[in-house]
């Protein structure tokens, strides 16, 4: 009988937290936090509770981070936590960075003995309190066999792109797209209510056309007006990370970051267009 590995979680925010939850529900979780209001956001699931990181990682053979970014994985290193993980434990880091970093996080968790996962996650926090994420992995077949039942806690899809790396270029390349279909709905919609066709009912009327589409369906239902702005925020980061990665490769992909970006400056316009019926327009 294989034993149940103990799973580490650290990163406790607005898609963490879900995330940590499913985990607990099927494995035994051990957190470490720094504010007390994040271990109250896992609600009535057991955990084992630890006072450093450090702490945490000698305790887990596997430790799932859901950070900001590279510079907090990083930091996290620096502080010895990578170290303090048992020989042959795994890493998964949910955040999305760039596809470089990842390569070298693989490099020094092998350096130490253990096996890193660049799985960063899509689907925000209505999907990790859904279960129904996607999370993009790069990393060895072996080491996803490892912790895949651990993933599909809160990931309904698991794509394995390849390497440590490969991971983050797909998140970086969804982002992208998501975004610039975005700016896409923004422009034809407000073309559309200038015909006389109310938002809503295009939307509605899309759902069973190919002018569908994922980011637009979640407008004005998973994106509302009341986290659009919020949201907003995190289209422009992904953007622009995505931009930042492609730049360190020599593409020129300034229409793609113009195009996009003008999309996120414009959500809330969009979501109070398809919840406002009629003559709401979608540009100013």
């Amino acid at each position: 009988m294989t034993l149940q590995p103990n799973v580490g979680f650290i990163g406790l925010g607005d898609q963490g937290a879900p995330m940590a939850t499913a985990i607990a529900e099927r494995f035994s979780l051990h957190v470490w936090a720094r504010r007390e209001a994040s271990f109250e956001s896992l609600g009535d699931v057991q955990f084992a509770r630890h006072r450093t990181p450090k702490d945490l990682a000698n305790a887990v053979s596997v430790l799932c981070l859901c950070l900001r970014g590279d510079a907090d994985l990083l930091q996290l290193i620096d502080d010895g936590v990578l170290h303090a993980l048992p020989s042959g434990a795994v890493l998964i880091n949910h955040a999305t960075g760039d596809p470089g970093v990842a390569r070298s996080f693989a490099e020094q968790c092998l350096a130490a003995g253990v096996e890193f996962v660049d799985a960063p996650v899509s689907g925000g926090r209505p999907g990790a309190i859904a279960r129904s994420m996607t999370c993009f992995v790069g990393c060895l077949t072996k080491t996803l066999a490892r912790c895949e039942t651990i993933i599909g806690c809160h990931s309904q899809h698991i794509a394995h792109m390849g390497p440590a790396g490969t991971g983050q270029a797909a998140k970086l390349c969804n982002n992208a797209l998501t975004v610039s279909n975005l700016r896409n709905i923004v422009e034809v919609f407000a073309i559309a209510d200038d015909f006389g066709v109310e938002p809503a009912s295009l939307r509605q009327a899309f759902k069973h056309s190919s002018g569908g589409s994922s980011i637009l369906e979640a407008l004005g239902t998973k994106v509302t007006r009341e986290n659009a702005s919020h949201i907003a925020k995190l289209n422009r980061t992904d953007v622009e990370e995505f931009a930042k990665a492609a730049k360190r490769l020599g593409r020129d992909v300034h229409a793609i970051e113009a195009w996009a970006l003008r999309g996120a400056a414009r959500l809330e316009e969009v979501v109070a267009s398809l919840t406002m019926g009629k003559g709401a327009k979608t540009r100013k």
